[in-house]
């Protein structure tokens, strides 16, 4: 290494000399002279640079990047251009001006000068971008910048320091290159719109992100899977396999749907019809134990049933789950579509639909004759109305009105004019009264066979105590008012029955007004003292 740096700086220095001598001849130099001219120019501190210090600084980059590509491997890349770009071309360079003495204005020195500025600038924007994106905790502004920014901005800056280089070492007019740039990206810009467009708008999306790889989104009417989020389209897996390539400008420009965000739950709803017969309550109880069973469906958030709509032949219902993801809910529709067929036939219900043809519709609810009968064999098993004939009880019956109330209903309001006295059919009722404090406090639950309304028999003051609410689904028969007065002429013991409910009664509401509550029901809500009267339809006429 020494004797070929002595030779090419002997060789430099023997060009630069006179080649006449005296009297004109060639004067020759000998191999001693070339040896001591090229000793005598060349600095001592650039050839032990050279010769020693480079392959030292060499050897010692070698065990650094050894070293941290067992420890910290993400440091590899900025020290690896140091070593096998930078540190060589600054090596060549010193050795063309310092030992060759080539001016700067040589082709070879601004080449390898040019190299060295470019690989440092290089070397430092990894540098840079492994100390702030690296290891990046997620949430972070630095993990919210996509890699195509960084990128662009990499090339940006990459694009200033070239310019820079090209000025302070070519001597290059920035000024006209500027201009000839501005007036090419205008031109390229008119040319390209739709494209550069599609460029900008993916820019965009990657450094908002509203979507990620994997996610499920509709755009339009292209619903799919996301495969690549790329410059200039996003690309879709649709549900039929088939790859759907959608512009960014679209995305920009237009709507679409994330089913993955803010989170990877999904609701499906599935619409479906019952017959008006079907008691909306039953149905809903009915479908939601049913929907709980199917592989899938999320007990929380719980499954619902809401009725949408009353439509020319039927009721129409939406039955709404929760799916773990958008992928596992769009198979359980099916799932749900198919049991509710075989719930519909296992429980009798109906599912109406229009037909061409006029067809015979036989209703599974009671018919007027066989609600009639079950209501005259509940008055014939009520003492107070046992002492009337057959007869007389299906002339009442014929005058009476048979209402139906859904679960939490209110069937009478506290204060509430009466209209007539209430027999329950079928479900529970419970006597509801706010106490001193405001708080509503339940005097108890009203069973088949019982009644409420019982002011109905006196001939003033018929207003209600309490408010009446259905536990359940709930059936009364309302006797009129004109025609309980005729009754309690005929049965002398349903008026002392329904006096003696009065009284009891009264005193049960005069108990929570002044705050006696000793114990409280089972949907959490304060009962007086049990109530004790005349025996109607098996139970205690208070209700409880």
């Amino acid at each position: 290494m020494n004797s070929a740096l002595l030779f090419a700086a002997a060789a430099a220095s023997s060009a630069a000399a006179p080649s006449s001598g005296a009297g004109g001849g060639a004067t020759l130099i000998g191999p001693g002279s070339v040896a001591a001219a090229a000793l005598g120019q060349v600095n001592p501190f650039w050839v032990f640079v050279l010769v020693l210090g480079f392959p030292l600084l060499m050897l010692l980059l070698g065990e650094a990047l050894r070293w941290l590509q067992r420890h910290q491997p993400v440091f590899v890349a900025p020290l690896a251009i140091l070593r096998n770009w930078t540190l060589p071309s600054l090596a060549f360079y010193l050795l063309l001006v310092a030992l060759l003495a080539r001016p700067r204005s040589a082709v070879g020195v601004r080449i390898s000068e040019t190299l060295v500025w470019l690989t440092l600038i290089l070397a430092a924007l990894s540098l840079l971008n492994v100390i702030l994106f690296e290891g990046a905790q997620q949430g972070s502004w630095q993990a919210k910048v996509p890699k195509l920014f960084r990128d662009l901005g990499s090339f940006l800056l990459v694009l200033i320091g070239s310019a820079i280089v090209l000025s302070s070492v070519w001597g290059a007019d920035l000024g006209g290159f500027l201009t000839a740039l501005g007036v090419g990206s205008l031109v390229l810009g008119l040319a390209l719109q739709d494209s550069l467009g599609n460029i900008f708008s993916g820019v965009a999306l990657l450094f908002e992100q509203p979507i990620t790889m994997g996610d499920w989104v509709q755009i339009g009417d292209s619903l799919g899977q996301v495969v690549e989020v790329n410059w200039r389209s996003v690309h879709l897996k649709t549900m039929n396999d088939d790859l759907r390539v959608i512009p960014n400008s679209e995305l920009a420009k237009g709507q679409f749907i994330n089913f993955s965000r803010p989170t990877s739950l999904h609701r499906e709803e599935v619409p479906i019809s019952f017959s008006y017969d079907d008691p909306p309550n039953r149905v809903r109880q009915l479908l939601i134990s049913a929907v709980l069973e199917i592989p899938g469906v999320l007990s929380t958030p719980p499954p619902d049933v809401v009725v949408v709509s009353y439509g020319d032949f039927a009721i129409n219902y939406k039955v709404q789950v929760f799916a773990p993801d958008f992928l596992t809910g769009a198979g359980i529709q099916d799932e749900i579509n198919r049991r509710i067929w075989y719930l519909a036939k296992r429980h009798g219900l109906t599912m109406p639909y229009p037909m061409q043809q006029e067809v015979p519709y036989a209703s599974t609810a009671p018919t007027p004759v066989e609600q009639g009968v079950a209501s005259l064999q509940l008055l014939k098993s009520t003492p107070g109305f046992a002492s009337l004939s057959s007869e007389r009880l299906e002339q009442l019956l014929a005058e009476c009105e048979v209402r139906s109330y859904a679960t939490h209903e209110v069937v009478l309001h506290r204060l509430m004019p009466l209209d007539g006295l209430y027999l329950i059919l079928s479900g529970e009722a419970e006597l509801v009264l706010p106490d001193a404090n405001g708080r509503p406090c339940s005097l108890g639950v009203l069973l088949r066979g019982e009644c409420f309304g019982e002011k109905s028999s006196l001939l003033h003051g018929r207003i209600a105590e309490t408010t009446v609410l259905a536990c359940d689904d709930l059936e009364v028969l309302v006797i009129p008012y004109e025609r309980l007065q005729e009754v309690l002429v005929e049965s002398p013991r349903l008026a002392a029955d329904l006096d003696e409910v009065i009284e009891i009664r009264q005193r049960a509401v005069a108990k929570v007004l002044e705050g006696g509550l000793q114990r409280r029901g089972s949907a959490g809500i304060p009962l007086a003292e049990p109530l004790e009267g005349p025996v109607v339809g098996g139970r205690a006429p208070g209700g409880v």
